[in-house]
């Protein structure tokens, strides 16, 4: 008897990234339309709240889903903004879908990843 695994269908996100003044603006000015890139989680804060690593620059992401530290997937430039809106790559196919989460964020000024 073989007993297939079903994954559970994780929920359509968009990451919508806003700049504060002088903040992420090289990061900004790098990107284009369309553009995939890996989003790395960092750290979970608690409450929605996780750190993001994107282009090297670290999101802090509020109302996040249940994301784990280390989780990596693809993003695309959904929208270039104002706000820089991010997708999952595999959300692209997914037209009119029933539920978007949103996730707001924010360039986090002055955090460094630091190694052990």
């Amino acid at each position: 008897m073989t007993v297939a695994a079903t994954k559970r269908r994780e929920r359509t996100f968009e990451i919508r990234v806003r700049f504060e003044p002088g903040l992420g603006a090289s990061l900004y000015a790098s990107l284009k339309s369309g553009e995939v890139a890996p989003l790395t989680v960092t750290r979970t804060l608690g409450r929605g709240r996780t750190l993001l690593r994107f282009q090297g620059y670290t999101l802090m992401a509020n109302g996040a889903p249940d994301w784990k530290p280390g989780e990596t997937f693809p993003v695309y430039v959904k929208h270039l903004g104002p706000p820089l809106v991010l997708a999952r790559v595999g959300d692209r196919s997914q037209t009119g879908a029933s539920s978007v989460t949103t996730v707001d964020s924010a360039v986090v000024p002055g955090y460094e990843e630091r190694s052990s």
